[in-house]
This record gives C-alpha cells, sequence and structure tokens, in this order.
C-alpha cells in the first residue's frame, strides 16, 4: 500500500509541477511580447484542466495506461467534466491555426 501511495504522490507532485512550466511559460510569452494571445490562453488553460483532470483521479496514476479504462480503475465524474473543458479551450486554441 506504500508503494501506491509513494507512486501516486510521485505523480501528483510531477503534474503540479508541468502545471507550474505551463504558467511560467504563459506569463513570459507575455513578458516577451507585451500582447495577449488569448488562443495561446486558451490552449494553456485546456491543457492546465486536463492536468487537473488527471490529478483527481489519484488512483489511476499508480497504475498502467491500459488499465485505467477498466471499471475498478475508471476516470472520476469530476475529472470528465475537466477533459471535456480541456478539449473545448484546446479547440478554441487550435482556430487560429486553421
Amino acid at each position: 500500500m506504500e508503494d501506491i501511495a509513494i507512486k501516486v504522490q510521485r505523480s501528483t507532485i510531477l503534474i503540479k509541477v508541468a502545471m507550474a512550466i505551463l504558467i511560467f511559460v504563459e506569463v513570459m510569452s507575455f513578458q516577451r511580447t507585451n500582447t495577449l494571445n488569448f488562443g495561446s490562453i486558451a490552449m494553456t488553460l485546456g491543457a492546465l484542466c486536463l492536468l487537473r483532470g488527471l490529478l483527481l483521479s489519484p488512483y489511476m496514476l499508480s497504475k498502467p495506461v491500459k488499465i485505467w479504462f477498466k471499471q475498478n480503475v475508471g476516470f472520476n465524474t469530476n475529472s470528465h467534466k475537466y477533459f471535456v473543458l480541456s478539449f473545448i479551450l484546446i479547440s478554441i486554441g487550435l482556430v487560429r491555426y486553421v
């Protein structure tokens, strides 16, 4: 049981560091150009929502990816909401590339 807790803790720390790096990169982009790029902001928020959705299902973080979609391991219901929101925000951010 301790092994699972250690894996979950390491994964959550790694995801939180990734979230902080995303925010830092977006702030540095704004600092460099002094313009707000709403497409880039939407993409960043979408990525942050995706990572937040993963954080809400901690038991999943200790299992391999191919086991994630089985009945006992599945995503938390709040995770689904974050995944839908991230899909919408990333789609909005991709509009600038069409």
